[in-house]
């Protein structure tokens, strides 16, 4: 038995809204604004797609992946050989480090941050070397004097989650120069959703730094939490070695066949970022703006001095958020939602003063 998984703590993905109704004795419907889903749902051809392909779910699903693959390939201009699927992006993690990790290595990534990275460098028997982050985002700087002989995967979190903040595309480039060989991940998770134009162009810079590993979801922006679909784009070598530790039918054709209906269906994908840009800067014009973070996302992060009494004034007037060090990180949701939440922090911060 590995001695270090007694010092990991299990996943709790937080309360149920009924779990919290009853608690707290709430009558009124709760807003589950804790998990960064897209409050607008998935493309309705995603239904269609799957109405019909539940008629083959008595079969095993295509263990390559090869439409979505070719998908990918298409939409990216990349080889489809460069890509590798996952159930989720929690597996693709999963998988890059059970690939490249070995007992004694150390993992460079920030302080705060998706801690799926972390978990399973414990896991690994690694070390787990980090700079602070910097009003929210990777300090690449900072992070590149920690790079040494014994770092063996650099984690990259762009745009950061928690914090929901990014580092530009001339912040990589410099940090790549200086890093050299050492694989380098890049999690774009929310990158649909950023609207900066000095947003790295990772696709390109694959091009010409060949140790980035990017990945995205369909988790967050395509709508597609519960089918749990992600994917890394690598070099091609790379990729084979990382089918190598991928368990087979890894993705069920339900996940396949509506990740290939929410891609090509892009005309919805803007539309909801689009409401989602227009409903963040509803935020960053409100009388609270000073304590938020900035944020690329669909999510904010509300800074505070007491995340526990922020965290219960929220619940019992019908928002869940989540609760993380330093403060509040809460989904964006629809108008009708944000006419309450805004209306509800305001009241909140005003209180507080």
């Amino acid at each position: 038995m590995k001695k270090q998984l007694a010092s990991l703590n299990i996943y709790s993905p937080g309360k149920t809204a009924e779990e919290i109704r009853t608690e707290l004795n709430l009558e009124s419907e709760m807003m589950k604004l804790s998990s960064n889903e897209n409050v607008y749902g998935p493309s309705p051809a995603v239904e269609q797609t799957l109405q019909a392909a539940i008629q083959n779910i008595h079969e095993y699903p295509d263990a390559a992946g090869s439409d979505l693959k070719q998908a990918l390939s298409k939409f990216y201009q990349v080889p489809a050989e460069a890509v590798l699927l996952g159930a989720g992006l929690d597996e693709v993690i999963q998988m890059l480090s059970r690939a490249i990790l070995k007992p004694g290595d150390e993992i460079v990534t920030g302080e705060q941050t998706f801690v799926q990275y972390s978990h399973h460098a414990v896991i690994e028997d690694c070390t787990i070397v980090t700079a602070p982050l910097v009003d929210g985002k990777f300090d690449l700087e900072a992070l590149a004097d920690k790079v040494n002989d014994n770092t063996a995967l650099v984690w990259l979190c762009n745009p950061n989650n928690p914090t929901g903040h990014y580092f530009s595309e001339e912040e990589l480039t410099l940090f790549l120069n200086k890093v050299g060989n050492i694989p380098v991940v890049l999690d774009e998770a929310y990158a649909e959703y950023v609207t900066a134009e000095d947003y790295p162009h990772s696709m390109k810079l694959r091009e010409q730094f060949d140790n980035i590993i990017i990945l995205r979801t369909f988790s967050k922006a395509y709508g597609l939490a519960s089918l749990r679909i992600g994917y890394a784009i690598s070099s091609d070598e790379w990729t084979d070695l990382w089918h190598r530790v991928k368990l087979p039918f890894n993705v069920t054709t339900l996940s396949l066949k509506a990740a290939e209906a929410a891609l090509a269906d892009q005309a919805y994908l803007q539309r909801t970022v689009r409401q989602n840009a227009t409903e963040r800067a509803r935020y960053y014009a409100s009388d609270f703006k000073h304590h938020l973070l900035p944020s690329e996302t669909n999510f904010v992060f509300i800074q505070t001095d007491d995340v526990a009494r922020l965290n219960d004034y929220l619940l019992r007037r019908g928002i869940i958020a989540r609760p993380v060090p330093g403060g509040i990180r809460l989904t964006i949701g629809t108008a009708d939602q944000n006419d309450v939440i805004i209306e509800v922090l305001e009241r909140y911060f005003k209180e507080e003063v």
